[in-house]
């Protein structure tokens, strides 16, 4: 049982492209669109208490800066997470049933925080998972998605 409307291509992939949708055409413009989201930095003002509807609008998207972001424990990093996801879950309707979560390093030098993506998109009334693991460099900042699905 789906719990969600069904998805077809992003409006820019439906405005550039004249190929007909398919699931890996799909995937390809979420992932792009999702690595475009994580790599856009909020305002970091907030808004004036009277426009309080802002917040939930396109005028904030992206995420917090993460450049400056401190992973070295784990609750910073909980934190970083669920920041993240609280920003898919806004601003990305055609994910549904999304799980995300920090993956451990290999390497205990490695400053990188790494996160699994895991979600079902509604294609043509039948939902299938994705799956995309994400790795934030901490000194620049810049998000690097792949898709493990």
């Amino acid at each position: 049982m789906n719990d969600g409307p069904a998805v077809g291509l992003s409006l820019i992939d439906r405005l550039f492209g004249d190929e007909a949708p398919s699931l890996a055409r799909v995937r390809a413009g979420l992932k792009r669109d999702l690595e475009d989201l994580l790599n856009t930095r909020e305002r970091v003002k907030s808004w004036p208490a009277v426009l309080g509807e802002l917040e939930r609008s396109l005028f904030s998207y992206g995420i917090v800066d993460l450049a400056t972001a401190n992973f070295s424990t784990e609750e910073r990093r909980a934190a970083v997470v669920e920041e993240i996801g609280a920003t898919i879950r806004r601003l990305e309707p055609r994910l549904t049933r999304m799980n995300i979560a920090a993956l451990q390093n290999a390497d205990p030098s490695d400053r990188s925080l790494r996160i699994r993506i895991e979600a079902q998109i509604i294609i043509d009334s039948e939902s299938e998972p994705v799956q995309f693991n994400t790795i934030i460099d901490p000194i620049a900042g810049a998000v690097a998605l792949t898709d493990q699905s």
